[in-house]
Formats: structure tokens, sequence, C-alpha cells
């Protein structure tokens, strides 16, 4: 009878052996004894055991998950250890990782991004304070090998950069103070197929979804919470121009490098005596493909205002409102961004809003509704244009938490009759 194949033996399993060779004798003993085990053989499977079985290279960096080297025996045998024994360990675990002509050079543990962080008191009779992060700052990283640079005296030339590759587009981000989130794959790949020519055989469910893209290189997409590019590069992919908003200057740095590393042009919008200006003196002219404001994103409905004044209506064909746990404060700048552009052509016109939202599993089509009604509020209020909205799709991305999930709500928004029928 044929024996069952091998298991085969994880490459961080395979780091732990040699290192453990390595250590003199005393620790090895202490190990024993931490691991509560009469052999050696025991003890080194016990480290096997509770070693971290998955990983994430984010070139040169690989990130451990959350909660790695937690569990007895690595406490114990690692606060035994001085600091060159450590190294060893994760010297020799990056050397297994390392594809061959690639070396991995820094190594981390995620802890995940905290939704509140602590601020400084303001005098002796304060104590420190929680605000949101609205920054998203990575402030748990737990960092085991390499210089990621310095979190108090920052600078962008010091500090690591890592990238990836998502559907053929790069992101770039520095670790130590910004976030990256794989979940937003899918949602990605989705943005990207948006426009595709509609499929043969059973009808299309959004027929109107379909634009050529000769059409799409005349319209802009806006991104109100930009971060490093997550859905930026997707829209410019499409080959509409974005007009981006984003407050933390890393994630504006990481989207500038990755809109460079993916050929986009861009030009970043950062020093205080151009955000006084007004938007048509900023970009009359302008021929990137992204453009970034770093600033609060409720300059964002006044400034594609002014552009529309001082040329021809901006015709905006989606608004990216990606913020969790709720992007709900700028749904109203979100349709008035959207609208601005509309006009009174007998040509169909209309653009989507994507809403981003942490809704119960349970509570999403209540949820839907009530956004519906909101929206048609506001298409009530537009008197001098009619214009309808319509939930018309809700994309259930990833789970954020048990029963939680992740959502986008597509509202699309008419102010042609001709369109409007469509989404009745």
């Amino acid at each position: 009878m044929d024996r069952p194949p091998k298991k085969k033996e994880s490459p961080i399993s395979l780091a732990i052996t040699p290192w453990l060779n390595s250590l003199p004798s005393t620790l090895l003993d202490l190990l024993k004894q931490q691991a509560g085990t009469s052999t050696l053989e025991e003890a080194q499977k016990k480290l096997v055991d509770a070693a971290p079985k998955r990983w994430v290279v984010y070139e040169p960096m690989v990130l451990l998950p959350s909660g790695s080297f937690t569990s007895e025996p690595w406490p114990s045998f690692l606060a035994s250890l001085n600091g060159s024994q450590k190294e060893e360990l994760w010297i020799s675990i990056l050397d297994q990782l390392s594809p061959p002509k690639s070396p991995l050079t820094h190594l981390a543990i995620n802890q995940g991004i905290p939704l509140l962080k602590s601020s400084p008191p303001q005098n002796d009779n304060q104590t420190t304070q929680q605000e949101e992060n609205i920054l998203r700052s990575p402030t748990g990283l737990h960092l085991l090998h390499g210089s990621f640079g310095s979190p108090t005296s920052p600078s962008f030339n010091s500090s690591l950069w890592v990238s990836t590759k998502q559907n053929s587009l790069t992101q770039t981000w520095a670790p130590l103070h910004t976030m990256f989130s794989r979940g937003n794959i899918k949602e990605k790949a989705r943005l990207l197929s948006f426009h595709s020519t509609i499929p043969l055989g059973s009808p299309p469910l959004h027929p109107h979804r379909y634009i050529p893209p000769s059409t799409l290189k005349d319209s802009y997409a806006v991104d109100l919470y930009a971060g490093i590019g997550y859905f930026v590069f997707s829209y410019a992919r499409l080959g509409l121009k974005v007009l981006c908003w984003e407050l933390n200057p890393w994630s504006v740095e990481g989207l500038r490098r990755g809109a460079l590393a993916n050929k986009f042009t861009v030009r970043v919008i950062t020093a205080p005596e151009d955000l006084q200006k007004s938007t048509g003196e900023l970009i009359a002219g302008a021929e990137e493909q992204i453009i970034v404001f770093q600033e609060d994103n409720r300059h964002a409905a006044r400034r594609i205002a002014e552009l529309g004044e001082q040329q021809k209506p901006t015709k905006v064909r989606h608004v990216n409102c990606g913020f969790l746990p709720t992007s709900e404060p700028v749904w109203r700048d979100s349709f008035d961004i959207l609208v601005q552009g509309f006009t009174s052509s007998s040509k169909p016109e209309g653009g989507w809003l994507h809403l981003h939202e942490n809704v119960g599993v349970k509570d999403i089509e209540t949820r839907k509704a009530e956004i519906q009604r909101l929206f048609d509020g506001w298409c009530s209020e537009e008197k001098d244009t009619p214009l309808k909205a319509k939930v018309e799709h809700v994309e259930m991305v990833k789970t954020f938490a048990p029963d939680v999930w992740h959502v986008v709500f597509d509202v699309y928004v008419s102010s042609s009759s001709s369109a409007a029928s469509i989404i009745s």
C-alpha cells in the first residue's frame, strides 16, 4: 500500500531547527524547562507548533499575522535570549522565505490599525487623551528586523517603502506610517470591469454602465478618501482623470510613488500657499491624469464647482467614498459633486456614487432602503434639473467582524429623463 505523502514543512519551521542548533546548551536546557518537556525534540516540536504558519510578502518586507510568537513557550524563551540571538532567528526566517534573486530584508508583526490613538496632554493638569485615528496610522506594528525609519523624526527618504501588485497595479506605502488593506482587491477588480462591453447572451442587468473608453477619457472620477491610491489607480486604468483628496502626507507620498510605478502622470498639491488658490488657477491646463489635493475633503465640492465655472462642465462619472466604518459624512458633498457636471443635453448623463460602510448582514436591506430615501430627498430638492437616484447594486466586499460586512452601495444618479427611465 502506498504511503501518504509526507506533509511539507513550512519555511518558518525549517528556519527554527538550524537556529536552535546554533544556541548554547544552557539555553536549550532552559527551553526544555520552559516547555515542560524532558527532551529537546519535544521542546522543539512545541516551538514549531506555536510558530506562525502564515505570512505576507510586501517586498522587501515579510509581515507576520497578529499574535505571532505569543503562544508559549515562545514568549518565555525569547525573553531569555540576548539581542543577537533573536536577530539570528529573524534572519533565518527571512532567508527561508526569500526568493533566489530578491532577498527579503525586513520582518514585522501586524498588529492592526487602531480606531483610536493617544494624544499627549496639552498641560500638566491634563491626562493622555484618546482621539479618532483619522489618518489610520498603524501605531501597533511590531518591528522585528530591519530599519523601518524613525517614527519620531520621520522623513520620506529615510523610511522603508514596500510594494505589492494587485490586478496588475502596483501599490506602494511606508508600513511604519500607513496601512495596507489586502481585502480591497475584490472591489478594485470590480471597478476595473465596471464599464466593460455588454456581454452576449442574457440581457445585462445594468446596460447603462457600458461607456466606451473614448468617452471615459473626457470624464473624471473623484476619490474623497484616496489613501495610497487603492481605487484611484483602477479609475486611472479605465482612462478617467482622477481628482483625489487625502490628509495623510504619508498616504499622499505612497499614492505619488504608486502612480509613477504604474506609469500614470500625477501632480500633488500640498503647499499651504497653493491650497489657498482657486482650483482653476491651480490646475488650469493640467495634463496630469491624477491630481491630489492634500487637504480636508470638505473642500472638494467647492473645488469641483470652481472648476466647472472656469471651464466646460466637469463631467464626473464616479465619486468614491471609501472610508470605514462609514463614509456617510461626505455623502451630501458627493451627491453635489456628481450633479454639478450634469447637462441638459438629450444625451443621457449619469454617474455613480460608491458609498462604503460596515453593515450587519441582517441590516443590509434596511440600510439600502434608508440610503434610497436619503437620495430621493436630495433629488427632490433640485428644482432646476430633474434628478433620479437608485441604489442599483450592493457589493459585499469582505467580512469586517462576525456578521458584519464591508459593503459598497452603488448609487446611480441621472439628470436625463432617458437615463432615468433606465433605472426606474
